[in-house]
């Protein structure tokens, strides 16, 4: 019930409700762990998100259906997410990590705790996103127990403040509830998920969602309440990115086509959904940075009518951040709105 204090406890930011309470030992993991957090923080928000709300400012004004952002194959990135989408209400966000927990006792927090913490956030800093198999492991192999505590982090780290957490899940019908109120045992055609309420001065109550998904076509075809809940999301803004050339493949058409239906703007870059999906008819669509090739690991998805798109445009803006998984300077990014 203390979930203002024990986000801010856990994105090291503040201890005074727990200090009474904590071990020496504890005093010092956590006092370490804060240095190094801020530390950790300064360096995403100097090579990443302070870039990217210069660049929001310039390029995402006045952009349509504000109410809700969508982001699939993001796992726990809930920085980037707030940093493109600062003015939405409603967050959802979709990944393979299981929520997970947190201690309920302050005794969980041990020195290993807060060291898995700043491990499983090691990516993100340095790169702008998480990785995937990386992050499987961080979540699944060591306290940390899911992605919860990182989501905490991010939103507190971020300036927000978390005011209430509450275990959710999608029903075999697609109506989001509280997990107390589903069917039981909840293994039987119900998603897990969380929902976390937070604030700023600026903005009030907002929500973010965090759903532990599989969006590939055969698992969302033997879940008919993730399917139907997908069918039932409001016009949106949707961001991906690093999503591994998923969408470029024929098995998770589904949600490609889900997101095409949906939203209203989409920002990615070349391993989100293929160019030639943003039809002219129905999309206009701005390139900015520039477009070589995928990175070798992904070598097999080059897009040549995105390569000859950027031929077309040779003043498009260039970016002074990373984005994907290519360095700054070589990076792109895509923003497509549809056509009124």
């Amino acid at each position: 019930g203390q979930w203002t204090a024990a986000a801010q406890w856990i994105a090291g930011l503040n201890d005074n409700a727990f200090s009474s309470t904590l071990t020496p030992e504890q005093h010092a993991a956590w006092a370490a762990f804060s240095k190094l957090s801020a530390s950790d923080w300064a360096n995403l928000k100097r090579q990443y998100l302070d870039r990217i709300d210069i660049w929001r400012n310039r390029n995402l004004v006045d952009l349509p259906s504000r109410e809700t952002a969508f982001y699939p194959f993001g796992g726990p990135d809930a920085a980037n997410l707030l940093a493109f989408f600062p003015d939405a209400r409603d967050y959802i966000m979709v990944g393979l990590e299981p929520v997970g927990c947190i201690p309920s006792n302050i005794s969980g927090y041990t020195p290993d705790y807060f060291t898995a913490l700043r491990h499983s956030l090691s990516s993100v800093v340095a790169l702008g996103f998480f990785k995937t198999d990386d992050m499987r492991r961080d979540v699944t192999q060591s306290d940390l127990n899911g992605v919860l505590p990182l989501l905490l982090f991010l939103i507190s780290r971020d300036g927000y403040t978390v005011t209430d957490v509450t275990p959710i899940g999608i029903s075999p019908t697609g109506v989001v509830a509280p997990t107390a109120s589903l069917p039981v045992p909840l293994v039987n055609g119900v998603t897990s998920g969380v929902a976390i309420q937070f604030n700023d001065a600026r903005h009030g109550a907002r929500t973010l969602r965090y759903f532990s998904l599989n969006l590939e076509n055969s698992r969302l075809k033997r879940n008919a309440g993730a399917t139907a809940f997908l069918k039932s999301l409001p016009d949106m803004m949707t961001l991906t990115k690093a999503a591994s050339y998923l969408m470029h493949k024929p098995y998770f058409s589904t949600i490609r086509a889900t997101i095409l239906s949906k939203s209203r703007v989409v920002v990615e870059e070349d391993s989100g959904i293929p160019y030639h999906y943003f039809e002219p008819a129905t999309w206009d669509v701005r390139l900015f940075g520039i477009y070589a090739e995928p990175i070798q690991l992904f070598k097999d998805w080059n897009q040549d009518d995105l390569k000859a798109a950027y031929a077309a445009a040779p003043n498009a803006p260039q970016l002074d951040f990373a984005i994907g998984y290519r360095h700054r300077g070589q990076s792109n990014l895509i923003v497509a709105v549809r056509k009124k």
